[in-house]
């Protein structure tokens, strides 16, 4: 055998098998540690693995970055990669630890190498003045991004956020007397306000923060990890703020984020619509939006990762729809169906629909996010692997599709509106050539509205006017192109593809001024778009364009006038053929499949509902996914989202995947339960149709969600029916001990013994299901504890258990705690 202190030596372990601790001793013994890639910088990417923390489990990553292996891959991909040239010319100081042997460069790669990254855009100048300043750039984009966070400004959750910030004063604003450090001794800066969008920027990234072990910074991360997963602050980066930040999204208007997952501006544009005018105030549970947020995405699998994200903001969800639509076929749906067979409208159209002098039919949002797929190169701080991957042709290959999503954008736009064209490149190929060529093609519909007075404190850099359109298909060798004609040339030296992604629209167009014949030309005002660099601000790199629609759409003029008599005559050709369809379906005019379509709540569960919770739903906003008798869930929409979603001519067209506020579940249907039966008592499918709900039957197949507590609560107040304190029926009132009882025991049954006479008579009263528990008489408790959704077991007891979407597991528990928390800090504060 091997003795045990040989087993130590090696890094092993006692209950390691044999074979393993000799393969190790083969190998040369324990693994050496990773080499220190921060080059001196308080960053410190990558920590240990292995080392636990505070809330490693519940802490959600923040914007694109993908998941924390990746980005240490990514990080890991550096070792081959030479630090920078220092400013005054000669090779840049290594750090003092040396790195393994298995990890060092060859002696031939010690040396600076320029990379294609580098001199691509080099060569394009990117509006920078000199080699200091070039210093600056590829030193910030070698580091890691810090950490950035923005507080929640939904006015329901204005209080908490009050808390949360008084809560981490010493956190936020920090004395400059006692610094805090990393683990390797160096000094972290005091966070920085973002006072433009109401963030925080801290002085270390995302791994020295989680892994650290100094004081300060594990609390801060404690601190980051509680308040995140009750929807009071939102981990993003401060690039991928700007387009919501500068739309200027307000209750009444309609959102669609073209391009939505992870969901990031999606959210914050939500957090928008629920805020209220002003600086907040007002922050009363009943604020409901007229407007909604519509968030679209290619790619199912993102799109229910979206869904999860967004699942975290509660009861906001009853104003958002989540669609799966390619981005440039987006369907509007203002725009009623059409009869494939007949070639006519299936219900009249609009007032509003096309005019003679337009093309396009009348948007239907009012504010739009155009974050479009690009080739990411300015998340190079969170994707270091770009600095090997990067191909110019790559942009090259994406600018028609990114023109073609912006062209749908302003189609579905609204005059009047705006929209916002953004993407995380530094490419002019994808940014202002697409912008050029987007109002070229709009003819004069839309203009570049100069946001600067909308982010007064954010450090930006105007758009480029020209640039040069560059290929390196030979081995690394940059080449540059003159012309759209050039490249399409016989002997150009360019593969094929390539020559077909090229585009009359990739390169700059002409500049305003007077040609040699005097004819003025008035050049797009480019130098109003947005561009953000890391050296500025200490971010990533980030493009953005707010964009107004003017005017419509112009499009050729035929002969309107003639339509009406022109599907007369295609009507009898089409009788006498006795054909199904003449007219090809396509992905603007055929309905969706029916999985994805929302239905309304049936008339005798509206009714038990009405009964059983005293509200008064009759024309409602409850919608469910199938007409069976016992839908698994029963969903609210706002009147805003029903509208847009539900009621609007083309409303079959959109693919709506989730969307709305989660009010009832069918017990059983929940993860990890067993699946109920489809039928109410139990018959068989034959009589399914037939079976008709009772209240009871309601209560004992239906458990409500937290959710739901606030939507019922907020319906028996708008029906007039109920009286101030919510009481009757299943509504039950509670005095401020009792419900601290139950937010304490989070989880855990509290028989009936436990609480006070008058709370015990009322639940022995009603029969097992869901309750919901409110608060008796006013004041300051009643503001910071909103209705909760309790069940009633049948051995006498409650329990108060929400049931979240898998991966918010922990924010139920949270969100209790923080109520608990304030009813506490109340009663102390009265004494």
């Amino acid at each position: 055998g091997i003795a045990p202190r040989a087993v130590a030596a090696m890094g092993g372990k006692r209950g390691r098998s044999r074979a393993m601790v000799l393969a190790r001793k083969k190998r040369g013994g324990a693994r050496s540690p990773p080499p220190d890639l921060t080059g001196g910088h308080p960053f410190e990417s990558p920590a240990n693995p292995r080392k636990k923390r505070f809330g490693d489990e519940e802490e959600a990553s923040d914007d694109d970055g993908g998941d924390e292996l990746t980005q240490m891959k990514g990080y890991a991909s550096l070792v081959n990669v030479p630090p920078p040239p220092s400013r005054d010319g000669g090779a840049a100081k290594t750090t003092p630890d040396t790195p393994p042997a298995f990890t060092r460069p060859a002696a031939s790669a010690r040396q600076h190498r320029v990379t294609l990254f580098e001199a691509y855009y080099r060569k394009q100048r990117l509006g920078f003045v000199d080699e200091n300043e070039w210093a600056d750039f590829f030193a910030h984009l070698r580091r890691p991004l810090p950490v950035t966070f923005r507080m929640s400004k939904m006015a329901s959750l204005a209080v908490d956020v009050r808390e949360a910030i008084s809560e981490g004063e010493d956190l936020l604003y920090p004395s400059t007397n006692t610094p805090c450090k990393t683990d390797a001794g160096r000094v972290v800066r005091p966070p920085r306000e973002l006072s433009w969008c109401g963030g925080y920027q801290l002085g270390c990234d995302k791994n020295a923060l989680k892994y650290s072990s100094d004081f300060t910074l594990r609390r801060t991360h404690q601190w980051l990890v509680r308040h995140n997963s009750t929807g009071v602050l939102t981990r993003q980066a401060v690039d991928s703020m700007v387009p919501a930040a500068i739309l200027g999204v307000e209750s009444h208007h309609r959102v669609l984020d073209l391009c939505a997952s992870p969901g990031s501006k999606t959210t914050q544009a939500l957090e928008l619509l629920h805020r209220r005018d002003g600086d907040g105030g007002g922050e009363t549970a009943g604020f409901e939006p007229s407007g909604c947020v519509v968030a679209n995405d290619i790619s199912p699998r993102r799109c229910y990762f979206l869904v999860r994200r967004c699942a975290a903001l509660g009861a906001a969800t009853q104003a958002l729809m989540v669609t799966n639509h390619h981005a440039q076929w987006f369907p509007n749906p203002e725009v009623p169906l059409f009869d494939a067979a007949r070639r006519l409208p299936k219900r009249p159209p609009p007032q509003s629909l096309p005019e003679a002098a337009s093309r396009y039919p009348e948007g239907a949002f009012d504010r739009i996010i155009c974050d479009v797929p690009c080739s990411g190169d300015g998340t190079l701080r969170k994707n270091p692997q770009i600095w090997n991957e990067f191909k110019p042709e790559f942009a090259i290959s994406l600018h028609t599709l990114q023109l073609r999503i912006a062209q749908r954008g302003v189609a579905l736009l609204k005059v009047g509106g705006y929209m916002v064209y953004s993407t995380c490149s530094f490419n002019p190929v994808e940014n202002e050539a697409v912008v050029a060529a987007l109002l070229d093609k709009c003819g004069g519909a839309v203009e570049i509205v100069d946001a600067s007075d909308r982010v007064r404190d954010l450090k930006r850099r105007p758009g480029m006017t020209t640039w040069k359109v560059l290929t390196a298909e030979d081995e690394g060798v940059i080449t540059e192109w003159d012309s759209f004609e050039d490249t399409q040339k016989k002997g150009a030296a360019i593969s094929e593809g390539l020559r077909r992604a090229f585009k009359p629209s990739v390169f700059p167009p002409k500049a305003a001024g007077v040609t040699r014949l005097g004819v003025r030309i008035k050049g797009p005002p480019l130098e109003r778009c947005m561009r953000l660099v890391p050296h500025d601000q200490d971010m990533g790199g980030f493009f953005a364009t707010l964009l107004r629609k003017v005017k419509p759409i112009p499009g050729p003029g035929g002969r309107r006038e003639n339509t009406e008599t022109e599907n007369t005559e295609t009507e009898a050709r089409e009788d006498d053929k006795d054909a199904p369809s003449s007219k090809k379906e396509t992905r603007m005019t055929k309905p969706t499949r029916k999985t994805h379509a929302y239905v309304s709540a049936r008339e005798d569960v509206l009714a038990c509902l009405n009964k059983t919770w005293g509200t008064d739903m009759a024309d409602s906003c409850l919608f469910a996914r199938d007409e069976s008798p016992t839908p698994a869930t029963l969903t609210y929409f706002s009147p805003g989202a029903k509208a847009q979603a539900l009621n609007a001519p083309g409303a079959s067209r959109v693919k709506c995947v989730w969307g709305g506020a989660r009010v009832f579940e069918r017990r059983g249907a929940g993860v990890g339960e067993w699946k109920a039966r489809k039928t109410v008592g139990g018959g068989s499918k034959s009589s399914e149709t037939d079976a008709r709900m009772t209240p009871a039957s309601f209560v004992s197949l239906y458990r409500l969600t937290q959710d739901g507590a606030a939507v019922l609560a907020r319906a028996r107040v708008a029906s007039g029916t109920a009286n101030p304190d919510l009481t009757g029926d299943r509504f039950v009132p509670m005095p401020t001990r009792d419900v601290e009882k139950l937010l304490s025991s989070f989880g855990s049954d509290v028989p009936f013994k436990h609480l006070t006479p008058g709370s015990r008579r009322a639940c022995e009263a009603l029969s097992p299901g869901s309750i919901v528990c409110v608060l008796k008489g006013g004041g300051a408790d009643v503001d910071a504890c909103p209705p909760l959704a309790v069940e009633r077991a049948e051995d006498d007891a409650l329990r108060l258990e929400w049931r979240y979407r898998r991966g918010l597991e922990g924010a139920p528990k949270a969100a209790a705690a923080a109520i608990l928390r304030r009813l506490r800090e109340n009663r102390d504060a009265r004494g």
